[in-house]
């Protein structure tokens, strides 16, 4: 057993020491590229949800998704004064019109067998749309602002450093379980030594980045981050656990999927967005 966790961490580690460059990299070019990169990963963890759920990844529906995710990512990287409703109604007329006319065009009599998969892929497209580009939209939205660069940075690099001290803490020091219903491997512990970690990764990329910000508003975040970026996991953990997967697919290796890596950050950087509506 000890042997199969030291690979599996020496797996984890393999895999980010490649692509947190990839990551860093894209952050810092920011404009087109990271509103591009934003995009792709949140339509390969739609493609991931649509696996899950057994949509078929050349639905119309699926493919209504893809777009409308790139639609609401392409608006906040634009820069115009397209109000964000606008692609968020078109997603959610496009995703229930074009599910409804599937059913007409596919199931020729009222078969409640061939309707339900219809409409419970439409409901986890309009669902996994939401879940993951309106969230998505912030990254995008943070780096656009002033010192924009080193709020994602902070934001990214407080919460995997909220992941990794979460993982190790409860691997060397869990006893009690935190979500049994949700995800049993997850110890109070290991979250306590996450929020640590998260906190104080906060402070220091502060220092290390000097932010344009008060120490009293940042203690403040700091306190707040790590906590709703765990909650952003067990989010996730909650819609594995009720669909009977482990890992939202085997892309990365040692970490699962796209979706599996997003589910922090798609809570953790709204976090930082209203942070800067508010200290801004």
């Amino acid at each position: 057993m000890k042997r199969m966790l030291d690979s599996a961490l020496a797996l984890r580690l393999a895999s980010a020491a490649v692509g947190m460059p990839i990551i860093i990299a894209a952050i810092l070019v920011g404009g087109p590229l990271f509103a591009a990169l934003i995009a792709l990963s949140l339509a390969i963890a739609l493609g991931e949800i649509a696996v899950i759920v057994k949509l078929d990844l050349r639905s119309p529906v699926f493919l209504v998704g893809v777009a409308s995710v790139g639609a609401i990512i392409g608006t906040i990287a634009s820069g115009t004064d397209i109000p964000l409703l606008w692609p968020i109604l078109a997603a959610v007329l496009g995703i229930t019109g074009v599910a409804t006319l599937s059913a007409i065009r596919f199931v020729p009599e009222p078969d409640p067998v061939q309707l339900k998969p219809i409409l419970l892929g439409g409901l986890a497209m309009l669902a996994g749309t939401a879940y993951l580009a309106v969230p998505g939209a912030t990254f995008v939205a943070v780096r656009a602002a002033d010192q924009g660069t080193d709020w994602v940075l902070l934001a990214v690099l407080a919460i995997m450093s909220a992941d990794a001290a979460a993982y190790a803490g409860g691997r060397l020091l869990g006893r009690h379980q935190l979500a049994p219903s949700v995800s049993p491997n997850k110890t109070i512990e290991g979250a306590l030594f996450g929020w640590l970690g998260g906190f104080g990764a906060t402070i220091a990329l502060d220092q290390i980045l000097n932010l344009d910000v008060e120490i009293w508003p940042l203690v403040l975040l700091a306190l707040i981050l790590p906590v709703i970026s765990q909650l952003g996991d067990l989010v996730e953990s909650l819609f594995k656990r009720a669909m009977d997967v482990k890992d939202s697919s085997n892309l990365i290796p040692g970490h699962g999927g796209v979706l599996d890596r997003l589910d922090s950050l798609l809570f953790g950087l709204p976090v930082v967005f209203f942070f800067l509506q508010w200290t801004t």
